[in-house]
This record gives structure tokens, sequence and C-alpha cells, in this order.
């Protein structure tokens, strides 16, 4: 679901199969839920396909959909006090410098947009609609931050790298490796061309009680060989304030 359409039928896919359930009525099988979103069958079965797989949709044996454990997970989630705050955060960062603001968390080989504010001028192609892929982000890579190399390995053990992301994304785990060595090193997240030509990212991981609980990054259109300061030191503020709420709870 990398596109806007899928992401935005497949959360009325997920809303109407939660809704059915909250009401207390016998839940909907594809057909039904094709029939009541308007949404064309072929593309209800792929999509809850997809939301299966994530666990954000389950499955009986009668074909009866219903929300998976990582819909009530994200429904918690979403109730924290520092991930309310990152909304205005956002907000401010997108606005007062021009860029796209996102904040996403972890699963597995990917990143969740969780959040996202666009500035004057942005450009639609920095926000990756709701999944992405964790290594060619900035977002993503500042949520791998704590890995280890092998843990990094094991996590994208799995992943086939060509054919995804922009024309500087690494092709192998061993270069995500060295391009978070890089980072680390330099205390910030930098992803030029990565996720897509043209595009530059910066990115921080925003820690809780128990480790990185999401990254909060800013993407926009690459001008010049680096980041402003300005841009980083706003960045790390609000990155600061988030952690500070995660990190009381």
């Amino acid at each position: 679901m990398s596109a806007p359409s899928s992401l935005s039928q497949g959360l009325t896919l997920l809303e109407s199969a939660a809704e059915r359930e909250r009401s207390g009525r016998a839940g909907h099988n594809a057909s039904r839920l094709a029939e009541t979103t308007g949404i064309e069958r072929s593309r209800v079965s792929r999509l809850t396909a997809e939301l299966r797989a994530l666990r954000f949709l389950d499955r009986d044996e009668a074909g009866v959909l219903s929300a998976g454990d990582a819909y009530f997970r994200t429904a918690r989630a979403l109730d924290q006090p520092w991930l309310r705050a990152a909304r205005q955060e956002l907000r401010i960062l997108a606005s007062t410098l021009r860029m796209t603001a996102l904040l996403a968390a972890a699963d597995g080989p990917r990143a969740l947009l969780l959040r996202s504010a666009a500035g004057a001028g942005s450009t639609d192609v920095a926000v990756p609609y709701g999944i992405a892929p964790i290594w060619c982000t900035a977002a993503g890579r500042a949520l791998l931050w704590d890995d280890s190399r092998s843990e990094l390995e094991e996590r994208l053990r799995e992943v086939q790298f060509v054919g995804i992301g922009g024309p500087a994304a690494a092709r192998t785990a061993g270069q995500v490796h060295d391009l978070m060595e890089r980072d680390r090193a330099d205390g910030l997240i930098v992803a030029s061309d990565e996720y897509a030509e043209g595009v530059a990212e910066i990115a921080l991981p925003i820690r809780g009680r128990d480790g990185i609980v999401a990254s909060i990054a800013l993407s926009g259109a690459r001008h010049g060989r680096g980041p402003v300061r300005a841009a980083r030191v706003a960045l790390a503020e609000a990155r600061d304030r988030l952690s500070a709420l995660a990190t009381a709870q």
C-alpha cells in the first residue's frame, strides 16, 4: 500500500470492519466489505490480504474479517501523550521550515508512517505514504540507530533491495550498516536521493524508557550539499521534547 489511493482505501476497509465489530453486529466478509465501501472487489481482496499480513485484520474460518492485534496496539499507542504532542511539533516544523515533517515507527523491515505535516512548497514525493522501506528513508534508518550489525542483518534478511528506493539507496545490509555508522558518528541520519531522486531527508530517533519508540524526520527537495543548520537544530529540539514525554510515561 505505497500509493495514497491504496492507503486511503486500506484505511476505509479497516475502519469499516472495526465499526461493524464495535456495533455488535455480525462481521463482513470481503464481498460485503466491497459492497459497503464501494471499493472494487479485486482491490478489496488484495488490500485485506495485505492488512491481514500486517496483522491489522483477522479472518475467521467463515471468511469474516475483524480488527487484528496490530489495530488495537496502534490505537493504544496513538493515545500516548508524546504521540499526541507530536502532531503540534510536526506542524511547527513543517510550517517554519517549509518541509514535510514525519513521525514513523518500526515494523520489522518496514517503517510505518504515524503522522505527517506538509509545509508550503513541500513536495508529495517527500512523503512515504503509509508504509515505507526502513533502510532507504531517513525516518526508517533512524529506527535502526541501536541495531548492531547482526541485528540489522537479521531484520533485513528477507528484504529484496533491487528496484526499491532512489539512486543512493543501499543495496545490501552491509551498505545499510555503513550508512548507519557514518550517520551515528555525525549524530544525525542524512538520506539524500535514498528514498527518491531529488529528495533529501534528515531524522533522529525518539526514545522512551525501553529504547527507541519512533523517529522524527524532515523531508523535502534537495538543495545544496546538506541540511541547513536551522533544520538540524529544530529537529533535535523537537526530538528532545518528545523523548522527554515518552520517557516520563
